[in-house]
């Protein structure tokens, strides 16, 4: 299918799953039969011709700075879910592009992407408003330069605290980071040696933190390069013997992040980050054609991140149908999603304590890898979590005097006709004949004995079913 061809109906509400969190009837309709190319337009938010904006700036809500870390990380995360769940999905592309971009839902899934990949931990930074700066960063650096996102992270307060790099002196050094910067965020496991983590480590000494002040009586954890503390010996990385620093700070010194984003590791680098990339956009099995095809691109456009997305939204793989409901949605998608298709609020949900339930808190990785693949969200404990956060939401969703009134008069519907608009609810247009033919078996019964159950118990069934687990 070239860039060239118009998308179908069905092309037009996938490119919105990934790209956002699903389109409404007109967005969908409103994509459907443009070209694949106007309509990737359309979602960046601008052209391959333009130059790439920033991403939104969100500013710093009040909530943010709250006394209580547990109350402020719980606003953070409905603010972000609401976020997710309320913004337009566009239908047209702004011309001339602007400077800074709208707030586009593309800007979300690869905010939320990003903090998977540069996972840091409220539980283990324990400031919450330098947990909002890190995702307000990768926000605004989403489909910019990968270099310069790197060297942003790297000496973000949130990334020295998590992987103790504020701590990484000459005297003393510690190899988190280090570690980390080249297995997890640029080349891979297999690119890089314990030799290398050493001198990478080296190469990192004295990018710390200002540390304890004793006028306010606080951890200030805002970067400071110390060159007291750095390691200004000769290191060997990657067969180089040079005066490394981490972040060179002037021409004598070679760069780490260059070597990893530009040098000699930038064909590992651009790898890896064309696979994960594709892998949650797309689906999780390119062919290793399609990820060098891909790192390609990246590395032809100077390592900018911008052209690489769209080349995985234009690929003809992205809309074949081993990409086509082909991923699991992980809590954050589910909860989004749900919300878009109910209208609920989602400031009313309680979802900190939800989340947790269902294995995944934003803002709360449970290692520096992340989250893993979607395939882990099929577990036992994911599953019962989503059923109790349905349930929860079955009463107030469904009810017509307090709550939203979803599904009103639904019992008295056929179950033909009763099962239809349970799907239309949930943007179900593509089910089983088993899914549907199980839903109408369950209708009948229950119209034959608790017709009022069907509401609020349809409800629960619709947001269980397992279509709406896939996208």
């Amino acid at each position: 299918m070239p860039a060239t061809d118009t998308v179908t109906r069905a092309d037009a509400a996938h490119l919105l799953r990934r790209a956002g969190y699903g389109g409404s009837e007109a967005e969908i309709t409103g994509l459907t039969g443009q070209s694949r190319r106007a309509c990737v337009d359309a979602v960046m938010g601008f052209r391959s011709t333009d130059a790439i904006p920033v991403g939104p700036d969100v500013g710093v809500p009040g909530f943010v700075n709250k006394a209580s870390q547990w109350d402020a990380h719980s606003d953070v995360i409905s603010w972000w879910v609401d976020r997710m769940a309320t913004l337009a999905n566009p239908t047209t592309t702004p011309s001339p592009a602007p400077a800074a971009a709208a707030d586009l839902p593309i800007y979300e899934r690869l905010a939320f992407f990003w903090h998977d990949h540069f996972a840091c931990a409220q539980d283990k930074v324990s400031d919450l408003p330098v947990m909002w700066d890190q995702i307000r960063t990768l926000r605004r650096m989403a489909m910019g330069s990968f270099d310069a996102l790197v060297r942003a992270i790297a000496v973000h307060p949130a990334m020295l605290v998590h992987l103790d790099n504020q701590h990484n002196t000459v005297s003393e050094p510690q190899e988190n980071f280090g570690r980390e910067l080249m297995e997890l965020y640029t080349c891979g496991v297999g690119e890089f040696t314990e030799a290398d983590v050493v001198a990478m480590t080296s190469a990192w000494t004295g990018h710390n933190t200002v540390g304890w002040d004793n006028v306010n009586n606080f951890w200030d954890s805002t970067y400071v390069y110390d060159e007291g503390a750095h390691d200004f010996g000769t290191k060997t990385l990657f067969g180089y013997s040079a005066n490394w620093n981490g972040i060179a700070q002037n021409s004598s010194e070679r760069d780490t992040v260059n070597e990893l984003v530009h040098g000699v590791r930038q064909g590992a680098t651009a790898r890896r980050i064309a696979r994960k990339l594709f892998a949650w956009f797309a689906h999780r099995e390119p062919s290793e054609a399609t990820v060098q095809g891909l790192a390609d691109v990246f590395v032809a456009n100077g390592m900018s991140i911008g052209p690489l997305l769209r080349a995985i939204l234009e690929h003809d793989e992205f809309w074949s149908a081993t990409s086509r409901w082909g991923l699991v949605k992980n809590p954050t998608d589910y909860i989004a999603t749900l919300v878009r298709r109910t209208g609920a609020d989602a400031w009313d949900l309680g979802l900190h304590w939800r989340m947790y339930n269902m294995g995944q808190v934003p803002l709360d990785p449970p290692s520096v890898a992340g989250w893993g693949s979607d395939l882990g969200w099929l577990s036992t404990a994911s599953a019962w979590g989503r059923g109790r956060f349905a349930g929860g939401m079955r009463w107030s969703a469904t009810n017509t005097e307090t709550g939203l009134g979803l599904l009103a008069n639904l019992q008295d519907s056929g179950a033909t006709n009763g099962v239809q608009t349970l799907l239309d609810l949930f943007g179900l247009e593509e089910v089983s004949s088993q899914t549907r033919s199980r839903l109408e078996e369950w209708f009948d019964e229950a119209h034959a004995t608790d017709r009022w159950s069907i509401p609020p118990q349809g409800f629960m069934l619709g947001a269980l079913t397992p279509e709406f687990q896939v996208y």
